[in-house]
């Protein structure tokens, strides 16, 4: 388990010799067995308030690499953004994609960049499109997910096609093109996620009596 800052000597409950705890450090980490009886809920009460990742349980020989993908994930969710327990487990997928960020951002732009000429609205609803209709497996569902006739999916693609030519018909370049957008979608996510810590610190740091000024105001 990876952790932002030390939450204290730990509970009766997870200090036994089974648990390997370096909280003293600039890194913070706790190893733990399991299952740990009691483990889930001592360690919400004692991390409470706090933001932690639990890398996936592995044998004892490679619990340093899930250790480093614990703070990896850490390093994606920001102080204070998203107080409470995160689990490796359910963001293998980002993680995976996010291991080299520059290798990712270079994927996005190589399809993405194509799209770079069209208005908000447009790049809006093509990004939608493309990502109900690789999602979807075809037209119909795509036509589905978006709650628009199967006819301006339809329209929609063979405009796409100008943009992406074969492209759209390539196996191989679906699967990027999707991975393009989950980036993409991703990043924005966690874009938010940074912006609104930022924005918790500043109010925290303004104190209730001041004033906090935003967009210029």
């Amino acid at each position: 388990m990876a952790l932002y800052s030390s939450p204290g000597t730990p509970p009766p409950g997870l200090s036994g010799a089974e648990v390997v705890a370096g909280i003293k450090g600039t890194l913070p980490y706790l190893l733990i067995p399991d299952p740990l009886p009691g483990m889930p809920r001592a360690l919400a009460l004692w991390l409470e308030g706090r933001t932690a990742v639990v890398g996936p349980a592995v044998p004892v020989e490679d619990a340093v690499v899930s250790l480093g993908w614990a703070r990896k994930l850490l390093t994606m969710v920001p102080q204070g953004a998203s107080a409470g327990i995160h689990f490796v487990e359910d963001h293998l997928a980002t993680l995976m994609l996010f291991q080299d960020p520059l290798l990712a951002s270079h994927l996005s732009a190589k399809w993405l960049g194509r799209l770079a000429d069209m208005t908000p609205q447009q790049r809006q609803w093509t990004e939608e499109t493309l990502l109900a209709w690789l999602e979807g497996g075809g037209t119909l569902p795509a036509a589905r997910l978006l709650r628009i006739h199967p006819q301006a999916v339809r329209n929609r693609l063979r405009n796409l096609e100008k943009v992406f030519g074969s492209g759209l018909r390539d196996p191989r370049a679906r699967f990027e093109l999707l991975l393009a957008l989950k980036i993409q979608i991703m990043a924005s996510e966690y874009a938010r996620l940074r912006r609104r810590a930022g924005m918790q610190s500043l109010l925290q740091t303004a104190g209730p009596n001041r004033t906090v000024r935003t967009n210029g105001r």
